[in-house]
This record gives structure tokens, sequence and C-alpha cells, in this order.
């Protein structure tokens, strides 16, 4: 089963998508969505064991693609 999550910030769309992977465990993207449609698709890193960590690093990543930051919590934002 697929969920996600829309949440708002500094004018964008960001929603994170949870997906099913092995062994009862998550997998998360974000899609961040502009006001003209442009959309821009992220990738999470690693694995989850709850569907609601892999919304929130979903989120997070795509807070500091928009803030420019390359650090998330304890994991790094690769900008290229």
């Amino acid at each position: 089963m697929k969920t996600d999550q829309v949440t708002k910030y500094r004018g964008l769309l960001i929603r994170s998508v949870v997906t099913p992977a092995d062994s009862d465990r998550y997998r998360a993207a974000a899609i961040v969505t502009d006001p003209t449609g442009e959309t821009r698709t992220l990738g999470v890193d690693g694995d989850f064991a709850e569907p609601n960590d892999a919304h929130v690093q979903a989120t997070e990543l795509a807070i500091a693609w928009i803030d420019g930051r390359h650090v998330v919590s304890d994991h790094y934002v690769r900008r290229g």
C-alpha cells in the first residue's frame, strides 16, 4: 500500500510518498511542486521500520533541498 502526506512550505507543496519494501520495511520519496506546477522528485536513502519515520525523513529532505542545506538531521543531501 502506498501512502502520501502533503505539506506546504515557502509556497511549494511537498508530497512525501511512502511505499512498502521487503521485510516489513518502508521506502520514501518526496515530490516538490512549485506554484507553476513544475515538479522535482527527491529520493530518500535508507529504509524505515515505520511509515511515519519515512514520511518525516522525506519531508525533511525536501525542506533541506528547498533551503539549499546540505545536511538533513544526520543525513547528507547530495547537491550537484
